[in-house]
């Protein structure tokens, strides 16, 4: 769908002269056939609408395959206290020890991190987070993370995620 021809026939030029060449689709083309087609030839498909935090990561995964280690930028630690996420394994670290945290897990306590000790609004959370244009007024998906990462956290040292009730969520 570029204005000036086919993204698949694109790729698949790009991919004859340069087989070596890291090939990822981003598109709004979504039919199993259109994904199946271009992972033909392709390294990776992205759909519409996505998170960049996603796409960079997919990216990111692609390159290692496809690249040398070292040809990867290397990203400082994101830290808060003794809290730190590593944003390039995507693996976090409290009080020197490590915390298994599941994708979404990760992305709301880095979102937290990034917004230091600023109390984030749900719907801000709801936004960056799970992607949610209007917030449902019965959603406690935000609550119910907080609320995982609060028994992940809290058995390494002192409560780490404050709530501002009726306004959100931040770290102390």
């Amino acid at each position: 769908m570029l204005p000036d021809g086919d993204g698949r026939a694109l790729g698949r030029e790009l991919r004859g002269r340069r087989p070596d060449l890291a090939l990822v689709f981003l598109t709004a083309r979504d039919a199993p056939t259109e994904i199946v087609g271009a992972l033909g030839f392709g390294d990776d498909y992205i759909t519409k609408p996505f998170d960049i935090d996603v796409v960079v990561a997919r990216i990111a995964a692609v390159l290692r395959r496809t690249r040398s280690v070292d040809v990867l930028p290397q990203r400082p630690p994101l830290r808060y206290g003794d809290l730190e996420l590593d944003e390039t394994t995507y693996s976090a670290h409290r009080a020197g020890r490590s915390v298994e945290l599941t994708p979404t897990e990760y992305a709301l306590l880095r979102f937290l991190v990034r917004n230091g000790g600023r109390i984030v609004p749900k719907e801000q959370l709801l936004r960056h987070v799970w992607q949610y244009e209007h917030t449902p007024p019965e959603s406690t998906v935000v609550e119910t993370y907080i609320s995982y990462l609060r028994r992940k956290l809290d058995v390494l040292g002192p409560p780490l995620i404050t709530t501002r009730r009726g306004v959100g969520y931040g770290l102390a």
